[in-house]
């Protein structure tokens, strides 16, 4: 499709739903490899950044969404590979959503769902536990200051870091599991909030 609207065969272009597609279908496929997945991510990249260049360029014509980003952060969180496949795909996600958060007229601004996958993949990809609840620690905050804290940001939160961790981090921010802020997840849907 790119080839032939550049070649001007088309006039159909490339959208950031069709690009968030393939993305999607190689996040599939990175889970479902038996190997470790990391060229699955290494193809979704090379159309992620195609759909960020078309985005800055304007040959790619739609509002920003955070959509594409989340797609391509799950992707990276499904390496099952050996410990430096799977530091590659952390790197990866890493520089894609600090990219995000410096761009959001071209990825989108992040969202509650964004901020759920990069737990999701500093979870499953950081092999170092102090490295990992540091990233953890430093998600969960800023997800806190966006008022992004859904449901799902704080189940996964909980459910991948110690009790002691989690409780000492929630208190830190002057809350506690049992009395959650109204400004954590002002910027989250009603239905999506944390159970109190």
């Amino acid at each position: 499709m790119e080839r032939e609207k550049s070649a001007g065969i088309s006039d159909v272009a490339p959208t950031v739903v069709g690009y968030s597609s393939v993305i999607n279908a190689y996040a599939q496929l990175a889970r479902k490899k038996k190997d470790s997945g990391i060229d699955a991510v290494r193809k979704a990249k090379v159309v992620y950044d195609k759909l960020c260049q078309g985005m800055r360029s304007g040959t790619i014509h739609g509002i920003a969404d955070p959509y594409a980003n989340s797609c391509f952060l799950n992707c990276c969180s499904n390496v099952n590979g050996m410990h430096s496949e799977k530091r590659d795909s952390l790197i990866i996600a890493i520089n894609a959503f600090e990219d995000m958060k410096k761009n959001p007229s071209i990825h989108g601004e992040p969202n509650e769902y964004t901020y759920g996958t990069m737990l999701k993949v500093s979870a499953k990809l950081t092999s170092c536990e102090s490295e990992k609840l540091a990233l953890m620690e430093s998600l969960f905050i800023q997800a806190c200051n966006r008022g992004l804290v859904s449901r799902g940001v704080m189940e996964q939160f909980l459910k991948t870091t110690p009790n002691h961790f989690s409780s000492r981090v929630i208190l830190s921010q002057g809350a506690s599991k049992r009395e959650i802020p109204e400004s954590w997840h002002r910027n989250v849907p009603r239905s999506s909030w944390p159970v109190r």
